[in-house]
């Protein structure tokens, strides 16, 4: 068990390691190595399919580019490399294999997450690759092309001082979430439950990216974070042993590509990319790559979402 003292030295370790990063806007405190390119599996390049390039739409095509909305400080999805510009991970080697086959460059934008949905829907961005679930009430507002399937997951300190080990314990603590993100939102489901229970609220505590809800944890300021499991497994093993998860993944839904509603023909010709990504075995490369196999959805659905 950590005692407080030693919390804190992880606090300043970590703070450490995230201070040059968040600074220049890149927050990914748990950013993997400089040499990571080079000791991970290529993954193969894929030819352009002409029939699928000839349906990106006119502008997009005749661009070249297509603009990614992507809140880059959620490791293993997508964080900037340690040249603090480059972004990495798996929805950028996705978007790197679809760019391939529609024969266009999915240039990717770092946003802040509560802002993307709207985004999109207002036509700011093309589309968005950054971990969404696909929600019922988010598909009110854009289209989901659904390549992944998440839970939520709990992050402690490790130790687990603070004797959380599912989401009924949350009532009472202080809890750390990517403002507008997945965790947000359960924390907002959750507060109901403790008041039936008869215990007090969740003390939530919104960042406006993952990386600073981690050090919220890792300072002591926070008793857990909560978000995908996808971000927070990645987090637990990147930390050397700083933090762990507990209890088991919950409220798992499909976690999907964000399109414009108002732009069907860009939503088809992104099923079709990501179909044929997964046929040509690449999907398989990338989800290996990023230690993702268990979260693997296959078959492109759209808005497959049912909560």
């Amino acid at each position: 068990m950590k005692t407080l003292n030693t919390r804190t030295g992880l606090a300043l370790l970590v703070g450490t390691m995230a201070t040059g990063l968040l600074l220049s806007g890149c927050a990914a405190p748990d950013a993997a190595p400089a040499d990571a390119e080079t000791t991970t599996p290529m993954i193969t390049v894929l030819n352009a399919d002409t029939t699928l390039a000839a349906s990106v739409p006119a502008d997009l095509r005749d661009a070249g580019t297509v603009l990614v909305a992507s809140g880059v400080s959620f490791p293993p999805m997508e964080f900037f490399d340690s040249d603090g510009s480059t972004v990495i991970g798996f929805d950028a080697d996705l978007g790197a294999a679809l760019g391939q086959v529609l024969d266009v460059e999915f240039k990717f934008q770092n946003v802040n997450f509560d802002g993307i949905v709207g985004g999109i829907a207002a036509g700011r961005y093309d589309l968005s690759l950054t971990g969404i679930l696909d929600t019922v009430a988010r598909q009110g507002e854009v289209d989901f092309v659904d390549y992944l399937q998440s839970g939520v997951s709990i992050l402690v300190a490790s130790g687990n001082e603070v004797g959380i080990n599912g989401p009924d314990d949350l009532c009472g603590h202080t809890v750390s979430v990517e403002k507008g993100a997945t965790g947000d939102l359960t924390i907002d489901g959750l507060q109901g439950a403790c008041e039936e229970a008869g215990t007090p609220p969740i003390e939530k505590m919104p960042f406006p990216d993952q990386a600073s809800a981690v050090q919220a944890v890792a300072s002591g300021r926070a008793d857990a974070s909560v978000a995908l499991d996808v971000t927070l497994a990645y987090t637990a093993q990147t930390s050397d042993g700083a933090f762990e998860l507990t209890g088991d993944p919950f409220d798992t839904l499909p976690v999907g590509v964000v399109v414009p509603k108002d732009n069907p023909e860009l939503r088809d010709a992104v099923q079709g990319a990501l179909l044929k990504v997964i046929d040509s075995g690449v999907y398989d490369e990338i989800l290996a790559k990023w230690g993702l196999e268990k979260q693997a959805l296959t078959g492109a659905p759209i808005n497959s979402g049912t909560v």
